[in-house]
C-alpha cells in the first residue's frame, strides 16, 4: 500500500537551504515518502495567501495526503502547532494562526490536534526556536505518513471551534452589480481573483463581450477605476489593457494581457481589498 503524499507550502522563497532541509528532514525519516512542492513563494507572512492557495489545490490531492503549510510569522511564540484533518479525508501540518480558514469555511474540519514537542520534534533542536517549518512540521508530517505515529499520537484533540480564523466577507449580487474581496493575487502573472464564483457574476447579468465599470479599494483608498472587457481570455485585449475573465477555479478574475495586473495596480488580498462591480457601460 502506498503512503500518503507529502506536499509543501511555504513562504520560505528558493533561494536559501530552507527548503531543501525540509525535505532531507523527511527523506531521513522515510527516502520512499513522495514530496511534492507546492509553492515556496507565498508572500512573506501572509497566511490569508496560504489559506487560499490549500483551498485551491488540496481538492486536486488524493484522501491521506498530508500539507505542511509554514507561514509563521509569529515562529517561536505561544502560538499553535497542530494538525487538522479535513472533510476531505486530508491533514494540514501547520501553525494555527488562520492559515486554516479557506479549508475550515469552504471544506471543513472534522478535527484538529496541537503537536506534542516533547514527542514530534526533531532531536537536538530543542534550543532552536526560529525554524519549526524543519523542526516540527516536516518532521511531524514525515513521521505521520512514514506509519511511525499516528494521527492520534499527534498530540491532545482541542476544539476546531477554537481555530484562528479570519473573516470571510461574503460577496454581494443584485441585477447589474457585484460586490466582493480580492481573494487571491497571482504572483507570478500577476492575475487577481475575486470572491465572486461565475455563476453568481452571470446572475447579476453580467455576460462575455460586456464592458463593465469596476473599482478596487483598499480601505478608503481607489486603486484602480475604470471600464474593463469581459471576455474568455486575455487575447481579446490589446497588450497591456485589463480583462475580466472566468478563473480557473470558478470564480471572476482580472488580468492585464502580458503584464501584471497586480503590480500595475499595486493590489493585494485580503478582506481589505473591496470589488464593485457596476452595471454595463
Amino acid at each position: 500500500m502506498n503512503k500518503p503524499f507529502i506536499c509543501l507550502l511555504t513562504d520560505f522563497g528558493l533561494h536559501w537551504g530552507a527548503v531543501s532541509s525540509m525535505h532531507g528532514v523527511i527523506a531521513s525519516i522515510d527516502p520512499s515518502l513522495r514530496v511534492n512542492d507546492v509553492s515556496h513563494l507565498i508572500p512573506p507572512f501572509r497566511p490569508w495567501s496560504a489559506s487560499y492557495c490549500l483551498k485551491y489545490t488540496s481538492p486536486c490531492w488524493p484522501r491521506g495526503t498530508i500539507f505542511v503549510s509554514v507561514v509563521d510569522p509569529g515562529v517561536g511564540t505561544a502560538r499553535r502547532a497542530s494538525v487538522a484533518k479535513t472533510a476531505l479525508g486530508q491533514y494540514v501540518v501547520t501553525p494555527d494562526n488562520g492559515t486554516l480558514t479557506h479549508i475550515k469555511y469552504f471544506q471543513g474540519i472534522e478535527e484538529i490536534r496541537e503537536i506534542d514537542e516533547n514527542k514530534n520534534r526533531r532531536p537536538g533542536t530543542e534550543k532552536f526556536n526560529t525554524f519549526h517549518g524543519r523542526d516540527i512540521f516536516a518532521y511531524t508530517a514525515g513521521r505521520l505518513a512514514a506509519g511511525i505515529i499516528s494521527y492520534e499520537d499527534v498530540g491532545p484533540l482541542y476544539p476546531v471551534e477554537e481555530i484562528i480564523s479570519f473573516p470571510i466577507t461574503p460577496s454581494h449580487i443584485e441585477k447589474g452589480r457585484a460586490e466582493g474581496i480580492v481573494e487571491n493575487t497571482d504572483s507570478h502573472f500577476g492575475s487577481i481573483l475575486f470572491n465572486i464564483t461565475i455563476d453568481d457574476f452571470e446572475k447579476a447579468g453580467f455576460k462575455m463581450g460586456d464592458t463593465i465599470a469596476v473599482e478596487i479599494c483598499s480601505g478608503a483608498e481607489v486603486r484602480f477605476s475604470g471600464t474593463v472587457l469581459y471576455q474568455p481570455s486575455f487575447g481579446y485585449v490589446g497588450l497591456g489593457e485589463p480583462v475580466i475573465f472566468n478563473g480557473s477555479t470558478g470564480y471572476i478574475s482580472m488580468g492585464v494581457n502580458r503584464g501584471s495586473f497586480s503590480e500595475k495596480y499595486h493590489i493585494q488580498s485580503g478582506n481589505e481589498w473591496t470589488v464593485r462591480f457596476n452595471g454595463v457601460v
